[in-house]
């Protein structure tokens, strides 16, 4: 006997056996053990989920021996034929290649004669979405008074392309892409009962890459246990499937953390060189980015191996999640760009270098301006040159009167008595190490403040709570970096400071002597023209005075006021 493929060896053979339909299933047992079966039915759904075995298992039911019944026998004459495909009242069509209207006349002209050897005369037309909008109006009237003996089963991908007179007309189960935990339970199951030696790593990729679909699962475990000889393992399916080596990508998350432009271009000059496919790499590089964004979000959904979750975690804090959805789109047009284009290295390189820009989102800027208005207001922020590297001493206590000298020690740094100017310039310091160093986190301190040291705390001023959840997040880069410059360890405490903005206004003041009234009347209006300027005209802004106000200018003068 010839080699069968194990996604028709194990094709489930009854409603019990299919995985991940179960709202279906339920819906047709209830239906057949009530006698309420329909003459027309509508299956729609992704590739690979069971609607033509469905379909095959309804027929079945329908056409048993022992039935009607939910759980045909699948040892009489109607079963056996029907799981072979050579039963002659269960015809199988393939829409794609019988859509037209001369086939579907033809099928119109069989329905009116009774089954040979069954109850039901069942038609399932598979791909019925190809079918031509004429042969679907030849097929309108059957399809809605049919023969008390025929059953139509349609299945289709493409729900969305079958004429709405055909819908209304039909019974619809839409089925559903299986989860992960299905495909990898239906698998292990397999495994089991072929004694299969595989990895659970390589498994899990199988399961990732079938997206969803059961049949390409098993085709791709089909096609591994005939590419190795011995235990599958990780590697052999990367191989097989065309991934490339996890070590790549995670080189390229690290060169976009540091906005590395040219390891960049050094990681694709290799992939080229070495064979690699750029669309797989494109497609590797977004799926390990949005495992990133969902592990930042809800980590309960992820579905990685534990080495992959580890290597998230490694990085979960590097990137902000408004710029993994960027890099999330970019990368989608460089893969549609990819597909079509003479220079796909080009089109990938141009596209991976936007990547390693500084990136701000919106929320971002909102925040750093606010933070930055807040701390001009208050005075306490200024631009200045960097300031050679000084040590922060601690200002020493002036000697009581009576107390005994004592003995000189050297200067504590960033202790506890430390001059408050000492602690800011160390934190101004430490924050434009930090733009240097890693510029995601030092640009994310902009506006912060050192407020004091207090025992082995460090406490700092956040001016929103989405700084206060930056420091949070990279406290311990920060604490590195505080300690380098403090000389010991000291723990980050973040508090919200909350600066009240102060209206500076600049003024110009104008007197205005008004004939008809002894006390002159004295007005204050912010004028951008300097009044000493006028070359003997008046500014508009005075005009407008004199036109409210009877009078006469007799002073005119740009000394603002103190």
């Amino acid at each position: 006997m010839s080699y069968v493929v194990l996604a028709r060896k194990y094709r489930p053979k009854n409603f019990d056996q299919i995985v991940g339909q179960e709202h279906v299933s339920k819906t047709l047992k209830n239906a057949i053990s009530e006698n309420r079966v329909a003459h027309a039915y509508l299956f729609s759904g992704p590739r690979g989920v069971g609607k033509t075995t469905t379909a095959r298992i309804l027929a079945k039911s329908l056409n048993c021996k022992q039935g009607p019944t939910h759980d045909p026998c699948g040892h009489c004459p109607n079963c056996v034929e029907i799981a072979a495909g050579t039963s002659v009242d269960v015809q199988e069509i393939d829409g794609a290649s019988n859509r037209g209207i001369d086939e579907i006349r033809a099928l119109r002209d069989n329905v009116k004669f009774a089954p040979a050897s069954s109850k039901y005369k069942i038609y399932i037309i598979d791909e019925a979405h190809q079918i031509t909008d004429a042969a679907f109006n030849a097929l309108l009237k059957t399809l809605e008074e049919p023969p008390e003996h025929v059953v139509f089963i349609l299945a289709t991908t493409e729900s969305q392309k079958i004429p709405l007179t055909i819908l209304s007309r039909c019974q619809r189960y839409r089925f559903r892409l299986l989860s992960s935990k299905e495909i990898m339970d239906s698998l292990q199951r397999l495994v089991e009962a072929e004694s299969f030696r595989i990895e659970p790593a390589a498994l899990q990729t199988i399961t990732t890459s079938a997206g969803g679909s059961l049949r390409d699962a098993l085709s791709m475990l089909d096609q591994a246990v005939s590419f190795v000889s011995g235990e599958v393992k990780l590697g052999d399916m990367q191989s097989l499937l065309g991934f490339l080596p996890k070590e790549i990508i995670y080189s390229t998350i690290d060169a976009l953390s540091k906005n590395d432009s040219a390891k960049l271009l050094s990681i694709i000059k290799e992939i080229s060189e070495q064979g690699y496919s750029l669309l797989q790499y494109a497609r590797d590089l977004r799926e390990h980015l949005r495992y990133l964004m969902i592990l930042s979000l809800n980590s309960s959904v992820l579905e990685v191996t534990p080495d992959e979750l580890k290597e998230l975690e490694k990085r979960k804090t590097i990137f902000s999640v408004p710029w993994l959805i960027r890099s999330g789109h970019m990368l989608s047009r460089a893969l549609d760009e990819l597909r079509w284009s003479e220079q796909p290295r080009l089109v990938l390189e141009l596209h991976m270098l936007r990547l390693a820009q500084p990136f701000e989102s919106v929320k971002e800027l909102i925040e750093r301006i606010e933070s930055l208005e807040k701390n001009v207001s208050a005075g306490g922020y200024s631009v200045s040159e960097p300031a050679p590297e000084e040590k922060y001493e601690a200002a020493a206590p002036a000697p009581s009167a009576g107390s005994e000298p004592k003995p000189s020690q050297p200067p504590a740094r960033a202790t506890q008595s430390a001059a408050p100017s000492d602690i800011a310039r160390m934190w101004q310091d430490i924050v434009r190490e930090l733009k240097a160093e890693r510029p995601r986190i030092g640009n994310m301190l902009d506006g912060s403040l050192a407020k004091s040291i207090t025992g082995n705390n460090f406490i700092i001023g956040a001016v929103s709570n989405f700084q206060q959840d930056g420091i949070k997040n990279n406290q311990a880069v920060i604490e590195d970096a505080v300690e380098k410059k403090a000389g010991r360890r000291l723990g980050l405490q973040i508090q919200i400071v909350s600066v009240k903005p102060q209206e500076t206004v600049v003024e110009e003041e104008v007197i205005v002597e008004d004939e008809a009234v002894e006390a002159p009347i004295k007005e204050v209006f912010q004028v951008e023209a300097d009044l000493t300027d006028t070359k003997g005209e008046l500014p508009k802004g005075i005009n407008k005075v004199l036109n409210k106000f009877p009078g006469k200018v007799v002073k005119k003068s740009s000394e603002k006021p103190a």
